[in-house]
């Protein structure tokens, strides 16, 4: 008898959390917002629909199945600091540091030269062009920031679809924590 009463705990106690949990968020007991220290973007958009300078290939490539820790460059001075904070939260990643690429996206020419000698101090930096700069304008459309004066680092999912972006001056503890429950 002891045995059935332990068994019928078992199976039931399941049954009984989805029913109560389910009744409290019907009820408005749901959890507030996310979690999230970054912040979403407006709308969907993916990464396939920009072409390169060509316009023949994808501005970037998704086949490695790396997240994309990137940067849009208008202001050469913010976005160093925007630059030297992904590599440092590359680098606080540990055994997770290869899930992850670095990506400035830039369509000022005049900031092409400034550009290459940050990839020298700045190795693993892939830098690529948006020629007609309608990344930046899908961007700024997307994001309550803006992004000509602001140059925050945002996030591209392994499938090429911008995930967040976080403001600037957000702690970089934040930032990796979520870059952590995201990678």
């Amino acid at each position: 008898m002891r045995d059935k009463f332990f068994l019928a705990t078992v199976l039931l106690t399941p049954i009984l959390v989805l029913i109560f949990s389910s009744f409290f968020f019907t009820m408005g007991m749901a959890p507030d917002g996310t979690k999230n220290n970054g912040v979403f973007f407006k709308s969907y958009f993916n990464f396939e629909e920009f072409k390169d300078a060509d316009g023949n290939n994808d501005l970037i490539d998704f086949e490695d199945g790396k997240w994309v820790l990137s940067v849009y460059v208008t202001d050469i001075d913010k976005s160093a600091e925007s630059i030297y904070l992904m590599r440092q939260l590359n680098i606080a990643l540990n055994r997770d540091i290869n899930k992850l690429k670095r990506v400035a996206f830039y369509s000022n020419k005049l900031l092409e030269e400034r550009l290459n000698n940050l990839t020298e101090q700045y190795p693993r930096l892939t830098v690529i062009e948006d020629k007609n700069g309608v990344l930046l304008n899908v961007l700024q459309k997307n994001s309550k920031l803006n992004f000509n004066v602001e140059n925050p680092i945002f996030v591209i999912d392994p499938y090429g679809r911008a995930v967040m972006y976080f403001s600037p001056g957000v702690d970089p503890k934040l930032i990796l924590k979520d870059l952590k429950v995201l990678i």
